[in-house]
């Protein structure tokens, strides 16, 4: 008989359950068989199975393992859909069918954006002559092996350029991965200091405020599905403007107007969530070690080291309520560190109600609480005429989020113009999410903090994603 498993992007408990036909308490697994991976080849989808052909597994356990692997196949971010089957033998022997709906992973992509901190901010006082075009090439699953291959040309306000080459499942047991990245970025209109935790910006029409050159090697040890330890090795060179050196001295540190540094970066990240763009059950953890300043270059300054952490949990409460905690920290042990270095909260990671704000130091915490409901339980839809399977089945779903931040930065010297910084911060809010295909949350958000300011956000971004 052949038994169908739930499919979709989120995980949420089977509404039935398999009914064996004999008696054994024993399943062996026959054969594994993989339908509609036209591009992708086998050995990436097997890497990511719960179990492997010639297995014996308890019947109990068939549900949760098959779940498990549905799961890790989507993480990939290859795949919209994910259907299991099992098809039962004689002598509790089966077969497991796995039908994968592929994404399209050529992407020309046109740019036109913004070039704020985030969407909020420039909604709020919109300014089109901050705006980034260019093309941005992006081919995922190339050869059909998960690879990654990009390009990027970006023109505007902040200008880029990236070359850069992922290659996963190297060696024999395909636990290896490298990445190998050049990237070029300019701009004329520079963030140089704050005022009132707000960035002060300066423009130059003449020349470019600071020029950025990064390149980067990655390893990437995988020894089981969950666990992963990078190492990478940067080389970077900054260079910025006289103006700007004149308008802060601090920037780069009194007389500098170029930094030249190579940096290491020890990563090991656990992630058993659901799933790595909406979670909703499981947890993971990230740990970072950082050497900024390698003896290979003698003459930079600000040689420190930095531990980063992340931990997040996520689970169901009841039917259709969900609860999560994500909070992640750094501690520095450069604590008199230039403006350049001193990026804490509302860069990559920023407080629910702060949109409009950063707050600068060497030392930080952030933790967020959030629950939710799901208004709209997952779902799919076929978008008529249009044949392309990679486009015309949509999924989504609806989330009710309940928010609460709580966040501290550490400055050593006090600064009138960084007040946020060595004073707790904290906010709440409630907040709408939309989910649905190609990894895209739109979130709404009303919500307010500590100084009573209140307002309506909006996000277009995979939640945690940069975190």
């Amino acid at each position: 008989m052949i038994i169908s498993v739930f499919v979709g992007l989120f995980l949420h408990p089977l509404s039935g359950q398999i009914k064996v036909s004999d008696d054994s308490d024993i399943l062996i697994i026959n054969n594994i068989e993989f339908e509609g991976n036209k591009v992708t080849r086998e050995n990436i989808l097997l890497r990511e199975m719960d179990f492997t052909a010639g297995d014996t597994i308890y019947k109990i356990e068939l549900i949760p393992r098959i779940q498990r692997s549905r799961e890790n196949l989507l993480n990939l971010r290859l795949f919209n859909f994910v259907e299991i089957e099992v098809e039962h033998f004689p002598e509790s022997r089966i077969d497991v069918i796995v039908n994968v709906t592929e994404r399209w992973y050529i992407w020309p992509t046109p740019i036109f954006e913004h070039g704020e901190r985030n969407l909020s901010e420039f909604l709020r006082e919109p300014r089109w002559n901050r705006l980034n075009y260019g093309l941005w090439l992006k081919w995922n699953n190339f050869r059909g092996r998960n690879e990654l291959l990009q390009t990027k040309i970006r023109l505007g306000y902040k200008e880029q350029y990236v070359l850069q080459y992922e290659k996963p499942n190297l060696g024999l047991s395909e636990d290896h991965k490298i990445m190998l990245s050049y990237s070029l970025s300019r701009q004329r209109r520079i963030n140089y200091r704050l005022f009132a935790n707000k960035p002060v910006f300066f423009q130059d029409e003449e020349e470019y405020s600071l020029s950025s050159g990064n390149a980067f090697f990655s390893y990437t040890y995988r020894p089981e599905i969950y666990s992963r330890h990078r190492f990478r090795l940067h080389y970077q060179n900054d260079v910025i403007s006289d103006k700007v050196e004149a308008l802060n001295p601090m920037f780069f540190g009194p007389g500098l107007k170029q930094l030249r540094y190579f940096r290491f970066d020890y990563v090991f990240r656990f992630d058993q969530r659901d799933s790595r763009v909406y979670p909703l059950e499981g947890n993971a953890f990230k740990v970072k070690l950082q050497r900024t300043g390698l003896e290979l270059i003698r003459d930079f300054e600000y040689k420190n080291w930095e531990l980063e952490g992340a931990l997040f949990y996520h689970k169901e409460i009841t039917n259709r309520v969900y609860f999560a905690n994500a909070f992640k920290g750094k501690i520095s042990t450069l604590k008199d560190a230039p403006y350049h270095f001193s990026n804490a909260l509302g860069y990559s990671e920023f407080m629910t109600s702060y949109e409009y704000y950063v707050i600068n130091g060497t030392d930080y915490f952030l933790n967020k609480f959030i629950s939710k409901f799901e208004i709209v339980k997952p779902r799919e839809f076929t978008i008529p005429y249009l044949k392309a399977s990679q486009f015309n089945r949509v999924h989504y779903a609806i989330y009710l989020n309940l928010l609460a931040d709580v966040g501290y930065v550490h400055q050593r010297v006090s600064d009138p113009s960084n007040f946020m910084a060595n004073e707790l911060q904290y906010s709440m809010g409630i907040g709408l999410d939309f989910v649905t295909y190609y990894d895209q949350v739109l979130r709404l958000e009303y919500s307010i903090n500590r100084y009573g300011i209140a307002g309506f956000f909006v996000h277009v971004e995979t939640p945690f994603f940069r975190w």
